[in-house]
């Protein structure tokens, strides 16, 4: 009998590679898979056992972002009837909008009673705080009166809190529109120069231009936060400690680059115009609908800081002009949360920053008197 001729050479070297690359493949998939578990576990031990700043798996999936560049108008808002479980090493919170995508109670259109339009980025939504421990929760308990609640996290600021007044907020009948300015990042979010510098251009939001005009970057998507990517991050970001601590590790090696940043003092003319601009427009709308306009600053640890290091306060005195010209109040709320502090002003923060159940409630001492004497003006000038 003959015997079958032996495989040929190059045949059997070809299997021979593809053997190997297999087998180089399996284990590389099989350190990943340790590497994976590992970091992990390590991640879960590590923001569970520290005094952890950062965000948290919530073990509840939102497959639609709570806040999402939906709206044409300003860019980023919150879904309508939207839910969202927020944790981080400070705090576990749920967050809950109504029918028109604000986090607040339902609210008429039309009201006879006194109300107040607050607009502001998410010091005013409340980021880290259940609904009844903001601070236009406690102002609507201590006075008795409505505080429409229009603040949004994302990066917001003063140009899209025009623009969301213009074309939402003002069609609920009130006689106040309550602007809350945040130095620390308000100027940042209206300069188009910066995102694209640090690479966050792209998202669908309105800048000014340098003749402050108003155009946008990005495309609109009403349906964006629904992609297949939008709904795989939901589940990393449910699920998994590591995916949060990379998103912290890349956040402090982004905010490392522009420490120490002070809004009250280091602002330059073109940051100044642009507010003002800004703060203009948001009259504009409010002298449309007999509504008065005011204006309060909110400071954060690192503007308490620079003020004591260098014993200056430039932003405060100057919005303060700005609104003796425009016959609005102006409450600049560093001095006397600073007098009121004890030398204790971290105690206002959470750990991501945002204001405290202190710090909330420290505001609402200073601002309740000041929106007082604004009322009796008002009726005053009524009569």
């Amino acid at each position: 009998m003959s015997s079958a001729p032996p495989p040929a050479t190059g045949d059997s070297e070809r299997r021979s590679f593809r053997q190997r690359a297999l087998s180089v493949l399996r284990l590389l998939a099989v350190n990943f898979a340790i590497f994976a578990v590992l970091a992990e576990v390590g991640s879960f031990i590590y923001i569970n056992v520290t005094n952890w700043p950062g965000s948290k798996p919530s073990y509840h999936v939102d497959y639609n972002r709570f806040w999402a560049d939906i709206n044409p108008a300003f860019g980023v808002w919150h879904r309508p009837n939207g839910h969202f479980i927020h944790k981080s090493g400070c705090y576990s919170v749920a967050y809950d909008t109504n029918s028109y995508g604000a986090r607040d109670v339902e609210r008429t259109l039309h009201s006879s009673a006194p109300r107040t339009i607050v607009l502001g980025d998410s010091m005013i939504e409340g980021i880290g705080q259940p609904a009844d421990r903001r601070l236009t929760n406690i102002l609507e308990k201590d006075t008795g009166q409505e505080f429409l609640n229009f603040g949004t996290g994302g990066n917001f600021g003063p140009l899209q809190y025009a623009l969301l007044y213009k074309t939402m907020a003002s069609k609920f009948d009130h006689n106040l529109v309550l602007v809350g300015v945040v130095p620390d990042n308000d100027f940042h979010d209206m300069d188009f120069a910066y995102w694209k510098a640090h690479g966050w251009n792209g998202q669908y939001r309105p800048y000014y231009a340098d003749d402050l005009s108003v155009f946008y970057d990005g495309h609109f998507n009403p349906n964006a936060g629904e992609s297949l990517w939008d709904h795989t991050e939901a589940i990393l970001r449910a699920y998994l400690a590591s995916y949060h601590v990379g998103l912290f590790v890349d956040s402090r090696l982004y905010w490392r680059k522009l420490s120490p940043y002070s809004g009250y003092h280091d602002y330059n003319n073109v940051d100044i115009a642009r507010l003002e601009k800004a703060l203009d427009d948001i009259k504009a709308t409010a002298d449309q609908h007999g509504a008065k306009m005011a204006v309060f600053l909110i400071p954060h640890a690192i503007d308490f800081q620079r003020v004591h290091k260098t014993g200056t306060n430039p932003l405060g005195p100057l919005i303060e002009r700005w609104g003796k010209q425009q016959d609005v109040p102006v409450k600049d709320l560093l001095p006397e949360m600073d007098a009121m502090s004890g030398g204790d002003f971290l105690s206002y923060s959470l750990c991501d920053g945002h204001w405290s159940v202190r710090g909330g409630t420290v505001a609402a001492k200073i601002l309740e008197p000041w929106l007082r004497e604004i009322s009796d003006q008002k009726s005053v000038a009524g009569k």
